[in-house]
C-alpha cells in the first residue's frame, strides 16, 4: 500500500483536517448558493460602472476567479486589489466588495474603510470581525459565512458569493441552473480524486507523486489563468512547497528564453499546462508549441484538460478541485500537516507588535 492510500498515516499527518475541507467543496457551493437566494442587494447598485474587489491570500482568489469569468461579458471593469488604500478611481459609482474571511485582514479593512469615506457602494463577504462592524456602521449588505476553516479552504463560499453578486448585478452571465449543474459535476468528479479512490486510478494522487521534489510552474490562459494562480497558492500553503504560475500568451514573450540557466533548472521544474477548449484558438496553438519547447529543453511538462467541460464555470470548479486534492496529497508526501501556515502567523504577530 502506498502512502497516499494509507488512511491511518494520512490522518496522522493531516492533524488539522484539511482533507475534510477539500471534500466539502461541493457542499460549500451548494450551501452558499441556497443561502444567497435570500441575500438582497440595493437596486441602485445596478448603476455601478466599475467594481473593485478587496482581499488578500485565500480571500482574494475568489475575486480573481470571478474577474476572469466576467471578462468576456462585463461592460464594467472588475479589478482585484491586494493592498492598503484605494485606487484613485473609486467614487460613488464604484461597487467595492470587501472579502475578508476572518473579517480582520488589515489591508482589506483599511481599503474598505476608505471606500466608505468615498461613498462607494459597499458589500462585504466575511465570517464577522471588523469588516462586519463596518458593514453595520454603513448599513451595507454583508454575506456572512458560517464555516470554520482556513480562508483558502472556504473557496466554495467565497467564490460562489461573488458569482451570485456579480450575476445579480449583471456583470456575469450564468446559464439556467448552471450552478446546480456545477455542483452535480463536482460530486461526480470528486469520486475520481477523493481519498477513497486508489492511487492507480486517482489523477490527483498521481499528480502529487509527479510533483514531489519538483518546482511546479502552473500555466493557464483565459478563465483558467486564475485557476493556475489557485494551484500555485494551494501548493505553497498546503504542500509547503515552492510553486509559481505564468499566463498565456505573456509567457511566450519572456519565460521561454529564461530556461537555460542555472543548468540544474531542467531537473527541478515541472510544468502543468491548464488547457481548455474555451481558450482563444491562437492560445491553444501557442500551448501546443510551448509544450514542445519545454520538452525540447528537457523540462517535464503535462497538460491538464477536462473532457466535455460544459461551461467555463464548471470547468474552473473541476480543475480547482483537482488542484486542491493534488496539493493536499503533495503535502502528505512531504510529511507535513497541510493546514498550518506558520510563517504567515509569524508575520501577522510581528505586524501586530508595531500597532
Amino acid at each position: 500500500m502506498g502512502i497516499l492510500d494509507n488512511e491511518n498515516l494520512v490522518k496522522k499527518i493531516d492533524k488539522s483536517g484539511m482533507l475534510q475541507s477539500i471534500n466539502d467543496l461541493p457542499d460549500q457551493v451548494e450551501n452558499s448558493w441556497k443561502e444567497l437566494q435570500s441575500f438582497t442587494l440595493p437596486t441602485h447598485y445596478l448603476r455601478c460602472n466599475k467594481i473593485l474587489i478587496l482581499g488578500m491570500g485565500g480571500s482574494a482568489i475568489g475575486g480573481d476567479l470571478a474577474s476572469s469569468l466576467a471578462l468576456n461579458y462585463s461592460k464594467a471593469p472588475i479589478i482585484v486589489q491586494r493592498d492598503y488604500g484605494l485606487p484613485n478611481f473609486v467614487d460613488s459609482s464604484t461597487l467595492v466588495i470587501g472579502v475578508s474571511y476572518s473579517g480582520g485582514t488589515e489591508e482589506t479593512v483599511d481599503a474598505f474603510s476608505k471606500a466608505a469615506e468615498k461613498r462607494a457602494k459597499l458589500i462585504a463577504i466575511s465570517t464577522g470581525g471588523q469588516i462586519a462592524a463596518f458593514s453595520g456602521k454603513y448599513q451595507s449588505p454583508i454575506f456572512t459565512i458560517n464555516y470554520g476553516s482556513q480562508p483558502r479552504a472556504a473557496l466554495g463560499y467565497l467564490f460562489t458569493a461573488l458569482i451570485y453578486i456579480l450575476s445579480k448585478l449583471d456583470f456575469i452571465s450564468l446559464g439556467k441552473n448552471e450552478v446546480e449543474t456545477a455542483i452535480r459535476e463536482l460530486r461526480s468528479y470528486q469520486q475520481e480524486v477523493e481519498f477513497a479512490s486508489p492511487t492507480n486510478n486517482n489523477p490527483a494522487k498521481k499528480m502529487a507523486e509527479r510533483l514531489e521534489g519538483k518546482i511546479p510552474v502552473v500555466v493557464g490562459a483565459g478563465t483558467l489563468s486564475q485557476v493556475a494562480h489557485r494551484w500555485k497558492t494551494q501548493i505553497n500553503e498546503n504542500s509547503k512547497q515552492a510553486a509559481f504560475f505564468e499566463l498565456f500568451p505573456e509567457l511566450c514573450h519572456n519565460v521561454i528564453v529564461g530556461l537555460d540557466y542555472p543548468k540544474k533548472l531542467k531537473d527541478l521544474l515541472y510544468i502543468i499546462s491548464l488547457e481548455s477548449e474555451f481558450d482563444h484558438p491562437r492560445n491553444r496553438l501557442r500551448q501546443n508549441i510551448i509544450n514542445q519547447v519545454f520538452r525540447k529543453k528537457g523540462i517535464d511538462c503535462e497538460a491538464v484538460i477536462m473532457e466535455k467541460p460544459i461551461s467555463p464555470l464548471i470547468e474552473m470548479f473541476k480543475i480547482i478541485m483537482l488542484g486542491d486534492y493534488a496539493s493536499f496529497y503533495l503535502g502528505i508526501l512531504n510529511g507535513i500537516d497541510p493546514t498550518p501556515v506558520e510563517m504567515i502567523k509569524f508575520l501577522k504577530e510581528k505586524l501586530a507588535e508595531s500597532k
